[in-house]
C-alpha cells in the first residue's frame, strides 16, 4: 500500500509540472525532473516487495531515463549538438516541457505497475505450470527449420548488407516469414529454458547464444538484447539471485558491446577494417556509450512538436501494427489507402519529419512522443497506466499460466527498447508467440489422439468401394 500511495502521489506531482512547464528551455526545471525520477524509481524497488526486483521494470527505468532524460539535463545547456543527431532541426523551446511530459508519462505508468496490497498467497516462489522436454523439443525444432529456410532463401545475406551494404532493413522477401518464426522460436527457447531440469540447458544455452553471436556479427543487435536480458532475468528468478554490483557490471559490460557492435556494424566481418575503425574510434564522455538510446530523445521533441500543430491521430499510427499480425494485411492496406504510409505506422512519422518522404533510414521513434500525437496529454496518462497494468498483471499471473509466463518474458525481452519503440508493442510477436505456444502444447496434449485419427483417416482412405 505505501508504493502505492507514494506513487500516487508523484503521478500528481509529475502533471502538475507538466501543466506548469515552461515553453522555453528551462535548466533547474528539467533537472528537477530528473531528480523525482531518480526518486520515485529508488523507493519503488526500496517499499517494493516483490520477490525478484531484477525484471521488466529495472531496465524499461534505466532505457527510459536515457531515452529521455540525459540530453536535456547534460548536453542541452552547453552542448546542443554533441552527437550529430540532434543537428536535425527541432525546437528547442519544446525540450524542458516535452521532457515534463516524458516524466509525466512515466509516473503514471509506474502507478500502473504497482500493487495496492502485497498478498503472499499470490506470488509462489515457483511457476505451477510445467514445460516438459517433448514440448521443449519442438520449439527447438521449430527454430532449427526456421533458421535453415531463412539462410536457404537469402535472408543471412540480406541482414548482412542492411550494415555492411546499406540495404533497406525493411525490404522484405520469403525469408521474411522465416525470420519472423525463427524470431518466435528463440523467444520461447530463452523464456522457457529454464523450466527444463538443470542437466538439460547448457546444450540449449549454446544453441541460443550461438544465434546471439551470428546475429550480433552481421550487426543487428535487437533479438541479441532480447534474449540476453531474458536469460538474466530467467537465470536471477530461479538460478542465482544476482546482486546490485553484478547487475550493474552486466548492463556497463553490455553497453559497450553493443557501442562496439554499433560502431563496427558497417565494417561486415573485415578485422582490418575494424582495427582501423577502433583506432579513429575516441569515447570522449561517459554517455557515448550509451549514444544509441539517448539520441531517441530527439523523436521526442519531433512528435511533441507535430502535436503540437495538428489534432490528436488516434489509431491511425497504430494501423499497420495492429494488422500486423496476418500475412500480407499491411501491405494491402498501404496500397489501399489514401492516407501517407509514414502516417499509419508509429515508427515513421518521425522520420518523415526530419528526413523527408525518400529517407532511405529510419531514425526510430519515442513511445511517449507516439502516445502524446496520437491521444493527446489525458490519453498519454491512460495509455502508460494500462501499460504498468499489463506489465504488473504479466507478471503475478505469469506463476500460474505459460501464456501469461511468456507474455511477461516477451516484454522483459524488450525492456529496453520500448522507450524508443512504438506505444503499442509488436502484436504480431505477441500474436504469433501466443499461438505458436497453444499449438506445441496442444499437440504435445494430445499427441496420442491426434495420430489416432491419423491412423484412422489413413486406413478409410485405403479401403475402396
Amino acid at each position: 500500500m505505501l508504493t502505492y500511495l507514494l506513487n500516487m502521489a508523484f503521478a500528481v506531482v509529475a502533471t502538475l509540472l507538466y501543466v506548469y512547464a515552461p515553453w522555453a528551455y528551462d535548466y533547474d526545471y528539467t533537472v528537477t525532473l530528473m531528480a523525482l525520477y531518480i526518486a520515485q524509481n529508488v523507493l519503488f524497488f526500496a517499499t517494493n516487495k516483490r520477490t525478484h526486483w531484477l525484471g521488466f521494470e529495472f531496465f524499461f527505468a534505466l532505457s527510459f531515463f536515457l531515452v529521455n532524460f540525459v540530453y536535456p539535463v547534460f548536453f542541452a545547456p552547453t552542448e546542443r549538438i554533441y552527437w550529430s543527431f540532434f543537428s536535425f532541426s527541432f525546437n528547442d523551446n519544446y525540450v524542458t516541457r516535452a521532457t515534463a511530459l516524458a516524466y509525466c508519462a512515466y509516473a503514471w505508468y509506474m502507478l500502473g505497475a504497482t500493487r495496492i496490497l502485497q498478498l503472499k498467497r499470490e506470488e509462489p516462489s515457483e511457476p505451477t505450470f510445467t514445460i516438459n522436454m517433448r514440448q521443449y523439443i519442438w520449439f527447438f525444432g521449430i527454430t532449427i527449420v526456421a533458421w535453415l529456410l531463412f539462410v536457404a532463401t537469402g535472408g543471412l545475406a540480406a541482414l548482412q548488407s542492411v550494415y555492411a551494404d546499406g540495404q533497406n532493413l525493411r525490404d522484405v522477401g520469403i525469408y521474411s516469414y522465416f525470420s519472423n518464426i525463427f524470431t518466435v522460436g528463440c523467444y520461447l527457447m530463452a523464456i522457457f529454458l529454464f523450466r527444463l531440469p538443470k542437466q538439460k540447458w547448457w546444450f540449449y544455452l549454446l544453441v541460443i547464444a550461438s544465434f546471439m553471436l551470428l546475429l550480433l556479427s552481421t550487426g543487428s543487435r535487437q533479438l541479441a538484447v532480447g534474449l540476453v536480458l531474458i536469460l538474466i532475468v530467467g537465470f536471477s528468478m530461479y538460478v542465482y539471485h544476482l546482486k546490485v554490483w553484478q547487475v550493474a557490471t552486466i548492463v556497463v559490460g553490455g553497453s559497450v558491446v553493443l557501442f562496439l557492435v554499433m560502431t563496427l556494424r558497417k565494417e561486415g566481418l573485415d578485422v582490418g577494417a575494424w582495427q582501423t575503425k577502433l583506432a579513429h574510434t575516441r569515447l570522449e564522455n561517459f554517455w557515448d556509450i550509451f549514444e544509441d538510446l539517448i539520441i531517441n530523445d530527439l523523436n521526442l521533441f519531433v512528435l511533441f512538436g507535430y502535436a503540437q500543430t495538428h489534432e490528436p491521430t488516434w489509431f491511425q499510427g497504430m494501423l499497420l501494427d495492429i494488422t500486423s499480425p496476418v500475412p500480407g494485411m499491411s501491405g494491402y492496406i498501404i496500397a489501399h489507402s489514401d492516407v501517407p504510409a509514414q502516417m499509419l505506422h508509429g515508427g515513421d512519422l518521425p522520420t518523415y519529419l526530419v528526413l523527408g518522404p525518400d529517407a532511405t533510414w529510419g531514425i526510430g521513434t519515442n513511445m511517449v512522443g507516439e502516445a502524446y500525437r496520437s491521444f493527446g496529454i489525458v490519453g498519454t496518462c491512460v495509455s502508460m497506466f494500462l501499460i504498468g497494468l499489463w506489465v504488473k498483471e504479466s507478471y503475478y499471473r505469469a506463476k500460474y499460466s505459460a501464456y501469461w509466463y511468456l507474455m511477461y518474458f516477451l516484454l522483459v525481452g524488450h525492456a529496453l527498447i520500448y522507450p524508443r519503440a512504438p506505444l503499442l508493442f509488436d502484436p504480431r510477436l505477441v500474436t504469433w508467440s501466443l499461438l505458436l505456444l497453444w499449438v506445441v502444447l496442444f499437440i504435445t496434449d494430445h499427441q496420442t489422439q491426434i495420430v489416432n485419427w491419423l491412423n484412422r483417416l489413413g486406413q478409410k482412405k485405403e479401403v475402396k468401394p
